[in-house]
Order: C-alpha cells, then structure tokens, then sequence
C-alpha cells in the first residue's frame, strides 16, 4: 500500500473516533448532577428567567433530539456558544489557544534535547555510576505529580526566594522579558514527567541496539564511539522514540488542565475546567473534539515519520 493510500486510509479512521468522543462526552456531560441554568443563575432564580434561558439553550427538549442537533452544528463548523459567558465557542478558544500552544512547544523544546541526550549518555554508562544518576533522576521526574511540583516551584521560587513572579500570563510580543519569565516554572512543572519519560525510553533503546552485533563489529573496526552512538545506533532506537513523543501530547493536553489553572495562565485548560465545573456543554464539548482532533492528528504523524526513519515498514 502506497504511503497516499495509507495516509488518506488513517484520515478516514479519525471520524468514527471523533464521532465516538462527541458522542461520549454527550453522555457524560449530561449524566453529570446539577443544572447550569442553576450555576449560572444562582440558588434561587427567577422562574420565568430559568424558563426562558432552558428553551433559549434547548434544555427542554429530548437528549435524542439536543445531540442531533448540536452533531448537525458541528458538521457545519460551528462548536455552539458558551452559556456562562455568552460567547462562540471557536472565539474563545482562538483567544486562548496562543498561551496554550506556547507552553506545549515550550515543553516540548526543553524536553526533547535533556530527554534524549540524557538517554544516550545513561546507555553509553550502562551499569555505571552516571546511568544509575539518571535512572534515580527520571524515577523521581516520573514520580512526582506535576500539581505537586507547580506547587512547591511557586512556594520555594516565587514566595520565599522571590526569583521569578507568582503567576500570570504575558504575551512574548507584549514583553518578552517579563514572558520569560512568568513561564520558567509552568514549562518545568508540564516537561518534567515528559522529560523523565522520554529519557527512560531513549536509555532502554539504547542499550538494547548497543548490544547489537553491528556495534560491536563498528567498534572491532576502530570506529568513533561518538559516531557510534549518534550515527548508527541512535538512528535505529528511534523507532520507539518517536512512538512515545507523539504519545506524549496527549499528555501535554491533559497536564496543562492543571498547569494553566495553577499559574492562573488563560489558556485553553483552564477554560475547559472552567467549563466542566460549571456545566458549560458548549465549551466542554467544544474543547474535547479540539483536544481529540489534535492528538488524533499527532499520532497520524507519527505513524507517518516511521516512513523517514524505517522505509522498511510495510504500510498494510
């Protein structure tokens, strides 16, 4: 199967996946207790206003009939409106997906080069005292909830050495000093169980094509151990590397929930929670097949770098 077929093939299998997510997040969000007319209103709304707000939202009508409906929106391109906040759901998420994307690629930027040169050194010293380092060192990144970590980091950094501001968000055009350095800690608190992960993965493949026998005849040959590593065997450990890595943007997703709202970031995160907690359907739903759709899209590339790395793979 060409790599055209196979592509337009993986393309097509996004749409029952995103149709299963919309469809469950329905379910969901409307299996939830409490009414948002309730939370947006207050304790003791005015009937009439309650009243007038569910037939303007189409709360009254039948599940069926509501998840027909706003599947048709959908397909027309339009998410719906936010409930809380009155607002096209596609507007507020272009106004807060410049922090988001900014601290994912961020996260990115510093976990790749420390994750994978940390790899590569932890498997050049297998068995020795830098490999024990790094393996104590990516346990303890693993181990560590990143809420937790963005917590201490703003204890011990911001209130008691007062290195770097609390919290806030700066766009880099408007200040790119002050951007700096409000995002130091949110980008440590989202790479670090990232970093630990892809270190973790780098060192076993690397040990693994280390004790390959073309290694060993590269070495009986007087080749570079750097050339070695870097050339040869690194080329071949990708493979499960670049699995992981695009793997890990679902994780990028789900952790900026938490970092955004920590740091008080205005991104797409803290809008989805805002969401959730109030009911806000439109804004869940919204940003669940956004979220869905980008890490459907980061695993079809993925599974397209194979191609680059190994033309060996078969694509049937």
């Amino acid at each position: 199967m060409s790599m055209y077929r196979y592509t337009v093939r993986r393309i097509l299998q996004i749409i029952p996946v995103l149709l299963g997510v919309f469809t469950l997040t329905f379910v969901m969000m409307h299996s939830l207790p409490g009414n948002p007319v309730k939370i947006y209103l207050g304790l003791n709304p005015s009937k009439e206003l309650a009243d007038q707000l569910i037939h303007q939202y189409g709360f009254d009508q039948p599940l069926w009939k509501q998840y027909l409906d706003y599947l048709s929106r959908v397909l027309h391109g339009n998410l719906g409106e936010s409930f809380m906040l009155k607002r096209p759901v596609v507007d507020l998420m272009l106004e807060r997906i410049g922090p988001t994307f900014t601290l994912m690629g961020l996260s990115y930027v510093i976990a790749l080069p420390i994750s994978i040169l940390l790899g590569i050194y932890a498997a050049s010293r297998h068995n020795e005292l830098g490999d024990h380092v790094s393996r104590f060192v990516g346990l303890a990144g693993l181990s560590t909830p990143n809420f937790w970590l963005g917590l201490m980091l703003m204890f011990i950094v911001a209130v008691k050495l007062q290195w770097l501001p609390v919290s806030g968000y700066v766009p880099f055009a408007q200040a790119p000093v002050e951007s700096a350095k409000r995002l130091v800690m949110p980008v440590i608190t989202l790479s670090t169980a990232m970093t630990a992960t892809l270190m973790r993965m780098t060192r076993s493949s690397m040990v693994e094509e280390l004790s390959q026998d073309y290694v060993q005849t590269a070495r009986a040959y007087g080749l570079p151990e750097r050339r070695i590593l870097l050339k040869h065997s690194f080329r071949n450990a990708l493979l499960p590397l670049v699995t992981i890595i695009g793997l890990q943007l679902s994780f990028l997703l789900d952790g900026s929930v938490i970092t955004e709202k920590i740091f008080a970031i205005p991104g797409m995160g803290r809008l989805f929670l805002s969401g959730l907690l109030n009911k806000d359907y439109g804004v869940v739903m919204g940003m669940t097949l956004t979220f869905a759709l980008l890490f459907l899209v980061g695993v079809l590339l993925t599974d397209l770098v194979y191609a680059y790395i190994d033309p060996r793979i078969k694509y049937d």
